[in-house]
């Protein structure tokens, strides 16, 4: 906020408003983007346990193939076996 976006105010009263209603403003913006994290977070795990499911599924029908362990799946994420000799 630069200071020219600062009103000049006539008396302490109207600053004081001022500033409390800004404050009330970016509260409500923060409370808003939370919520919005907690729901796009909620979202993710959800998908990410239909898409392992889906994952399950997809090997399974295709004669139980064996799944990656989660080690393995961690290195192919980390990109481990890359870089090491």
């Amino acid at each position: 906020m630069d200071g020219e976006d600062i009103p000049n105010f006539s008396s302490l009263k109207e600053e004081t408003a001022y500033w409390k209603e800004l404050s009330l403003k970016y509260k409500q913006s923060f409370q808003e983007a939370r919520d919005e994290l907690v729901e796009f977070q909620e979202g993710s795990r959800e998908l990410e346990a239909e898409l392992e499911a889906q994952l399950v599924q997809a090997a399974c029908s295709g004669g139980c193939w064996a799944l990656p362990s989660p080690r393995t799946l961690r290195d192919i994420n980390t990109g481990y076996f890359l870089f090491s000799p």
